[in-house]
């Protein structure tokens, strides 16, 4: 007799049991949409249509520089992005309704993929060859909504947000539009060895659809009307340019007119028997992203001597004379005599001093480029054993400087 009430009982509780796990209860849940509804902001019909979004770098323009690399690296460039899905010309918000399950609003990535993971996130292909990134989100919030996200796109996709509202309408039925979601984004940048530094054009962020990613709630529960904002970036006024500086100026204590090394006066046998060099440097400003440094020099008026610049004057000039430009040694290369007119004669540098600047020409630039100091001396020497006559002296170089 007891062993059948056990048995009875026992079967009463596996019947219970279901029907207790299947009560559900309703719950402040959030959806998107468009702007577009019947009613007013704190009491209507919830999302009548989708939302849209595009999101610009900036209002100005930007020049990105990237430098060589040998294999996958940083670029060391952050683009920085203000995200709202409602400002206008926007149309996504954010409605509430206290009649769902609280299920969350996702956000669905459709940016390519690249082959590569970098510190553990997945990096993502732009138009440009060898160029990635990654786009890392934080700061959600809309009107009454809070949210301690920060994560990268694509390390989880779909994405399920962490959106808390303590903020709905009183009564069952209707909604409340809360805003639009409002987020900052971090686009880093990475490039491989297929990346060319003198690419040119401005910069895209790729997808396999007409937008980047969606923001729906897959599972709203209660019947619950669920439509979807569509976000995209316009990238198109961020530009590439190459590795550069903004300007050279000419330095020393001889330097005169901001273009002009004062030799001094020699006589001929001075100049026989060695005269001293004048040192003189050329500071180059501003440098984005310059690492190796090369120097050519060119002359309109060469001398007999392959290694000298020639006398350019005509009147009252001295001949059998010529000035030979050398490079001095540095961190990374010996010293180089320039050879004029002769494109195989280089002298090379190397960009020691930091690069502190955010990797940005114009808009949204930040930190402070590189300043590169190139020494040389210039020295009067005979010329092709030619006999020294006296007079007045003045040889032209044009210095080309470029950053492969």
């Amino acid at each position: 007799m007891n062993r059948l009430q056990l048995t009875t009982w026992g079967n009463i509780l596996l019947l219970l049991l279901p029907l207790y796990s299947g009560c559900l209860q309703a719950a402040y849940t959030l959806v998107v949409g468009g702007k577009d509804t019947t009613g007013d902001r704190v009491q209507n019909n919830g999302p009548a249509s989708d939302g849209y979004s595009t999101t610009i770098y900036t209002t100005g323009s930007s020049q990105v520089v990237i430098g060589r690399a040998t294999a996958l690296q940083y670029s060391n460039v952050k683009i920085k992005l203000d995200l709202d899905t409602a400002a206008i010309p926007n149309t996504g918000v954010i409605y509430c309704s206290p009649d769902g399950t609280g299920g969350p609003i996702s956000l669905e990535n459709h940016f390519i993929k690249s082959p590569y993971i970098y510190d553990g996130h997945q990096l993502f292909k732009t138009n440009i060859q060898g160029l990635y990134f990654t786009a890392r989100m934080y700061g959600l919030w809309s009107y009454g909504v809070e949210s301690s996200d920060n994560f990268y796109i694509g390390d989880t996709n779909p994405q399920p947000l962490d959106l808390r509202t303590s903020t709905c309408p009183g009564s069952s039925g209707w909604y409340l539009t809360l805003g639009g979601l409002v987020s900052q984004m971090d686009i880093d940048l990475y490039n491989d060895a297929t990346f060319d530094p003198d690419a040119s054009g401005s910069i895209a962020l790729l997808s396999d659809a007409p937008y980047h990613y969606s923001l729906k709630n897959q599972s709203p529960g209660g019947n619950l009307k669920s439509r979807t904002i569509f976000q995209t970036f316009n990238m198109g006024n961020v530009t590439l340019t190459s590795p550069t500086c903004l300007s050279a100026v000419l330095t020393g204590s001889s330097v005169s007119q901001g273009d002009t090394v004062g030799l001094g006066e020699y006589s001929p046998k001075e100049v026989i028997d060695g005269a001293n060099g004048v040192p003189f440097s050329i500071t180059l400003k501003g440098c984005y992203r310059v690492t190796d440094i090369e120097v050519k020099l060119t002359t309109g008026a060469p001398a007999l001597s392959a290694s000298l610049l020639g006398n350019s004057l005509t009147a009252n000039a001295a001949s059998g004379v010529g000035v030979e430009i050398k490079g001095k040694p540095n961190s990374h290369y010996p010293e180089v005599t320039l050879m004029p007119n002769d494109a195989s004669s280089i002298y090379k540098a190397y960009g020691d001093n930091p690069d502190n600047s955010n990797g940005i020409i114009g808009s949204n630039s930040s930190g402070s480029p590189a300043d590169q100091t190139l020494n040389f001396t210039a020295t009067l020497k005979q010329d092709d054993n030619q006999q020294i006559r006296a007079g007045d002296f003045k040889a032209t170089g044009i210095f080309s400087i470029t950053y492969p």
